[in-house]
């Protein structure tokens, strides 16, 4: 099993697209009841840097350790008890305040071979990062991520389409006024009914009102994806490896990268992902959704064991990500009541049916 442990909510850096909220602080007597795992990701909505005895917790923590940071503190003193150190990087700070480019560079350095470069990307940097990409690759592994967006200012930076790449294809380039012949020429009734069996034939949904009208955002997509294939060529010339997101989801394919895994919140609350574990505002689909906390017990009043037993049953739920409707796909999407809110048209709650990381439009490091 691996587990996610956020040690802080404390944040030296302010991200314009980060939800973290509050302080909080995770004690060592809940670090001690953790031992015992196969897979440690220290990492959560703060800086593992800010904790006070983040060398006693990575001492205390019996497995394989990844450490992500934000690269403004030194590294040199955890380097020996991690296993992987991932360096969360930009081309400047305008999208994080108090970001240094040249402090992050110089940590990743000392790494000396376990430094992963983490990029977020967005619509202002992506053409920017490629002479970016040529220093970092030199030491050592790149990931690369899309932004989730908390809002509609954000969304707008994004470069992905969360609708399914089979069905874009199939319809990217209908007219705009498709719909409309349909209803008046036989020809395009039977175009229409051909694209339908094609698309359901498959095992897909459609939104046809949404790639019609969000065209933009489709070729945005298209430029985004071949632009990564470029850099991915840029990064192996170093011995390198380019860990990228996708740009259009894919309804079949997806699958929970959480699975097997907990994250452990500052406070000691536990939640089945970091998706989960905190209230939060998100953007997806072009409509802004309330996602709630799912939390199924905290390790300062138990035992892990007790909260685990509690967690098996959505465990077993979300082995099967099409248990949960790939809501990018439906046509109800835009004005869904379930859309707005963590609950879905299946019945599930909490429901994994628009989570960008399930798709590899977002990326992480379990």
């Amino acid at each position: 099993m691996k587990v996610q442990i956020e040690v802080t909510t404390k944040c030296n850096l302010s991200c314009e697209y980060c939800f973290r909220t509050g302080e909080n602080e995770l004690s060592l007597e809940i670090v001690e009841k953790l031992r015992g795992f196969d897979e440690y990701v220290v990492y959560g909505y703060g800086e593992p840097f800010m904790h006070k005895n983040i060398k006693k917790i990575l001492e205390n923590l019996d497995g394989r350790i990844i450490l992500s940071t934000n690269g403004m503190f030194d590294v040199s003193n955890i380097a020996d008890f991690a296993d992987v150190v991932a360096v969360s990087l930009d081309v400047d700070s305008s999208l994080r305040k108090g970001f240094i480019y040249d402090l992050a560079i110089k940590n990743l350095k000392k790494l000396e071979g376990k430094g992963l470069a983490q990029i977020v990307l967005t619509r202002e940097n992506i053409f920017r990062i490629k002479d970016f990409l040529s220093e970092v690759a030199r030491f050592g592994d790149v990931m690369l991520t899309n932004v989730v967006a908390k809002d509609e200012r954000i969304y707008e930076k994004a470069l992905y389409f969360e609708i399914s790449r089979k069905v874009y294809e199939i319809c990217k380039n209908l007219e705009e006024d498709f719909l409309l012949k349909v209803l008046s020429d036989f020809e395009y009734r039977r175009k229409f009914s051909m694209m339908l069996e094609d698309i359901y034939g498959c095992g897909y949904s459609l939104n046809l009102h949404r790639i019609v009208d969000e065209k933009r955002r489709g070729a945005v997509a298209e430029k985004a994806e071949r632009f990564i294939e470029e850099l991915e060529e840029v990064v192996k010339i170093y011995g390198s490896e380019l860990i990228k997101p996708e740009f259009f989801g894919d309804s079949n394919t997806r699958e929970c990268p959480y699975r097997s895994s907990i994250f452990i919140r500052a406070d000691g609350s536990v939640a089945p992902c970091m998706s989960f574990a905190y209230d939060h505002e998100e953007f997806v689909n072009s409509h802004q959704k309330t996602v709630k906390s799912y939390l199924v017990g905290n390790l300062y009043h138990e035992d892990f064991d007790e909260i685990y037993s509690r967690l098996r049953d959505f465990e077993n739920f979300r082995s099967s990500i099409k248990s949960f409707p790939w809501c990018s796909d439906c046509p109800y999407v835009v004005g869904c009541w379930y859309a707005t809110r963590n609950i879905d048209c299946y019945n599930n709650f909490p429901s994994c049916s628009e989570c960008l990381y399930s798709a590899r439009i977002a990326r992480c490091f379990l």
